[in-house]
């Protein structure tokens, strides 16, 4: 019988670098299984309870977010190098997310949206997004991101 080797991860939390990506479907159900991948991965790397619970919050917003601006699929990486953890997510959408300038106080308590990219801002060590041309990574439309120091090597 052969025996399977599995590689445990690092010693320290989030040691070495890593990455990994889903892409899913255009469905309601997409920021779920987004949290579900986010907490398995941060999980398997010992993540901190708070880099976890940011991390999951806001790749839910950012699926939402990209889900709501186009019919396509959305993909969503993780990316573990350099001391930081970046969370990105890729939507067909050429439009980019709205930025703040200054202090964000937050939307309106009785508003019914806007609060995806403010809690992305208040959760993150620092977030933004690019725009991708077609014949770029994923064809176009662009990637919105978030970042977090985390400890390791």
């Amino acid at each position: 019988m052969t025996e399977l080797a599995l590689k445990r991860p690092a010693d320290s939390p989030l040691d070495g670098d890593w990455e990994y990506a889903l892409r899913i479907p255009h469905s309601p159900f997409g920021p779920g299984i987004v949290r579900a991948h986010v907490r398995a991965v941060l999980t398997r790397h010992r993540a901190d309870s708070t880099v976890l619970d940011n991390a999951q919050l806001v790749a839910s917003e950012l699926v939402t977010n990209s889900l709501a601006c186009t019919r396509d699929s959305v993909a969503v990486r993780l990316v573990r190098a350099d001391g930081r953890l970046r969370l990105s997510v890729w939507d067909s959408s050429p439009f980019p997310p709205p930025r703040w300038p200054g202090p964000v106080t937050g939307p309106e308590p009785d508003a019914e949206s806007g609060r995806g990219l403010w809690l992305t801002r208040a959760c993150a060590d620092e977030w933004g997004h690019y725009l991708l041309v077609n014949g770029r990574r994923n064809g176009g439309g662009k990637e919105v991101w978030a970042e977090w120091r985390v400890p390791g090597a």
